[in-house]
C-alpha cells in the first residue's frame, strides 16, 4: 500500500479506524465523532480529515 506522507502522519489514528471497522459496531460515517471522543483536544476538521484520509487510503488505486 503507497501511503501519502499525510496518510503516513496519520497512521496511528488508521490502527484505532482498522480497528472500529474490524469491530462492526458502528458505521464508519460516525468515525470522526468516535476519533473525538477519544482524543478530546482534536478539532472536528482534523478528525474528518483523519477519517477521509483514512478512506482514501481504503481505495484500490490511493495514487491520486
Amino acid at each position: 500500500m503507497n501511503l501519502t506522507e499525510k496518510q503516513k502522519e496519520y497512521l496511528p489514528y488508521f490502527v484505532m479506524l482498522d480497528l472500529m471497522q474490524e469491530s462492526g459496531q458502528m458505521n464508519m460515517h460516525g468515525a470522526p465523532t468516535k476519533l473525538r471522543e477519544l482524543h478530546p483536544d482534536m478539532s472536528k476538521r482534523e478528525s474528518i480529515d483523519i477519517t477521509g484520509e483514512w478512506m482514501k487510503s481504503k481505495t484500490v488505486d490511493n495514487d491520486e
